[in-house]
């Protein structure tokens, strides 16, 4: 498994109906772009990407890889900042943070912690929303 490959894919995947989440974005006040789509896609997937390299090689070195990779930050299994501001082409973490922001908006639940060991990662998904 090659990691740039299989997050490219996470990235361009489009699972999503459109049209009920520009309804609870328009209901919510929440303007969308791209990058909201980007970061629910490689929050949703990135986990499962973890457990699917987990079970072929084992969970230390699955860790290993996603800290050189900097997807998650130093020894959580959080999603960094850097990492996701990287794929929605910005140079700041707190473009990430708005859209983060957005999204709870929206009902879904996403634990954020700050620091060295912090990062984001989804935990829970509102009623409206299909995985």
């Amino acid at each position: 498994m090659i990691i740039e490959k299989e997050i490219e894919k996470v990235i361009k995947k489009k699972d999503y109906d459109f049209w009920t989440f520009l309804e609870k974005a328009y209901e919510s006040g929440v303007k969308l772009d791209m990058g909201h789509f980007i970061l629910l896609n490689i929050l949703i997937e990135i986990p499962k990407l973890y457990e699917k390299l987990s079970k072929e090689i084992g969970e230390e070195k699955s860790k290993e890889i996603f800290r050189n990779y900097k997807i998650f930050a130093k020894d959580s299994n959080y999603i960094s900042g850097e990492f996701l501001k990287k794929y929605i082409n910005r140079k700041s973490r707190v473009a990430v943070h708005n859209r983060i922001k957005d999204l709870k908006k929206l009902g879904f639940e996403i634990e954020s912690k700050s620091g060295a060991f912090g990062g984001y990662k989804i935990i829970g998904f509102p009623e409206w929303f299909k995985k």
